[in-house]
């Protein structure tokens, strides 16, 4: 398993949030009954960034919390999951708006877009039933609503 960190945001306070990319990558492929050697890059990005990356790839003229970019392929005997980009005006806003921690909020964008890297999405009430289960399994213990 290989995590790229990239904190694009130019705000060094979230440089040790990685430490938690491994614990969650770890539990969501125990969850997601997925046995085969990863590598997934997480990059850290501001509103402006993502904002522009919504529009480019997504045709929506708007921020969001978190990008999803599947690769899907396989170097060697690796599977390349792909990229997830996250905003950390994004983290703060929803830590406020639901009542918990940036670790908690973090750990949440994470979860969620590596189980988009893997198949998973939210599209219909089953969809998001499924989804949202899992995340909440691969949270309990590592970053919990009160943690």
């Amino acid at each position: 398993m290989q995590i790229n960190y990239l904190n694009n945001s130019s705000e060094d306070s979230w440089r040790s949030y990685k430490r938690y990319l491994s614990p969650i990558l770890a539990k969501t492929l125990e969850m997601t009954d997925t046995d085969e050697n990863v590598t997934v890059n997480v990059v850290l990005v501001n509103d402006t960034e993502i904002h522009q990356m919504n529009k480019d790839f997504r045709n929506i003229d708007r921020p969001t919390d978190v990008l999803s970019f599947e690769d899907g392929s396989y170097e060697e005997e690796t599977f390349m999951m792909g990229d997830i980009i996250i905003s950390v005006d994004a983290i703060r806003r929803q830590a406020e708006d639901y009542g918990h921690s940036l670790k908690r909020e973090f750990c949440f964008l994470v979860a969620h877009g590596y189980l988009h890297l893997l198949g998973y999405d939210h599209h219909t009430p089953e969809e998001e039933t499924v989804m949202f289960g899992l995340q909440k399994d691969i949270l309990d213990g590592i970053a919990r609503k009160d943690s």
